[in-house]
């Protein structure tokens, strides 16, 4: 299998027709059949992976030289979320839009090649993937968020991370998802998944959705700036599901993907295993 076909794989499963900003192709492969796939994998880890046989390196948290243009794509997609939740477009916009720019910002300083440069040293096949995955994994969370809140209204923060707990990527990770805005008997009202957008949208964005109808928003993380915002707003709730848990979830399709195209995946670099080991 190709790195492009790979790709298109993930593309595929999370509803996109063509690469964002995040995923790219750090150095082509035209015959992959062992892919060491992690959340982070560094320089040592790649060169062991070559050393031990494998043709490919899949890297969630692999931002290579195209995320330059990053906050047009958190923009974008973070508006359109807002959007979907009831927000109207305009005031989403001016939502998102600070911290959109903050983002390119950063990315500017950023030594966005060093990665895919010591893939290419090595003749390591290598591929970044990031939102394809996030977006896969928010599906999935949101759609059974959509079943708890069917119950009826007095589903409560506690009821929200036993529903987050089925999920054998956050059941077995070190970090148990933690309410940090809220009490477990608190009613969580309509739930909102914000897995993907690139990274959080910060404070302006968590309110946003609270005034207009959310009540509580599932995060992979959260600045502790931004917990004291949303407290003192005193609108909504908040739980951290825990990062490289909620980021396993839907980097794990892709691979449970590739695995039934004929590829063996081997998983590291704070990858959560599906099966728990």
């Amino acid at each position: 299998m190709t790195t492009r076909q790979m790709v298109d794989i993930a593309l595929k499963l999370a509803g996109l027709e063509a690469d964002t900003v995040d995923t790219e192709i750090g150095c082509e492969g035209a015959d992959v059949h062992r892919v060491l796939a992690g959340i982070d994998v560094s320089d040592a880890a790649m060169l062991a992976g070559k050393q031990m046989g494998y043709d490919c390196v899949a890297e969630h948290h692999g931002i290579m030289g195209k995320a330059m243009h990053i906050g047009d794509q958190m923009l974008k997609d973070q508006m359109m979320l807002m959007y979907n939740f009831g927000v109207p477009i305009n005031v989403a916009q001016k939502a998102i839009e600070k911290r959109a720019k903050q983002e390119s910002q950063r990315m500017h300083s950023k030594n966005l090649n060093r990665q895919a440069d010591f893939a290419k040293l090595i003749q390591m096949p290598y591929i970044g993937l990031h939102t394809p995955a996030d977006l896969i994994g928010q599906a999935i969370v949101q759609k059974r968020m959509d079943e708890l809140n069917a119950v009826g209204p007095f589903v409560t923060l506690q009821n929200v991370v036993d529903a987050l707990s089925e999920f054998p990527e956050i059941r077995n990770a070190l970090q148990e998802p933690a309410i940090r805005v809220g009490e477990p008997g608190s009613y969580a009202g309509r739930i909102c998944v914000l897995y993907a957008g690139v990274t959080g949208g910060g404070a302006q964005v968590y309110n946003t959705f609270f005034d207009y109808g959310v009540g509580t928003l599932i995060v992979m993380h959260m600045p502790e700036d931004d917990i004291k915002a949303v407290a003192e707003h005193n609108k909504g709730n908040v739980i951290i599901a825990g990062h490289m848990a909620s980021d396993s979830i839907g980097f794990n399709r892709v691979l449970d993907a590739w695995q039934a195209e004929g590829l063996e995946v081997t998983r590291i670099g704070g990858l959560v295993s599906s099966a728990g080991c």
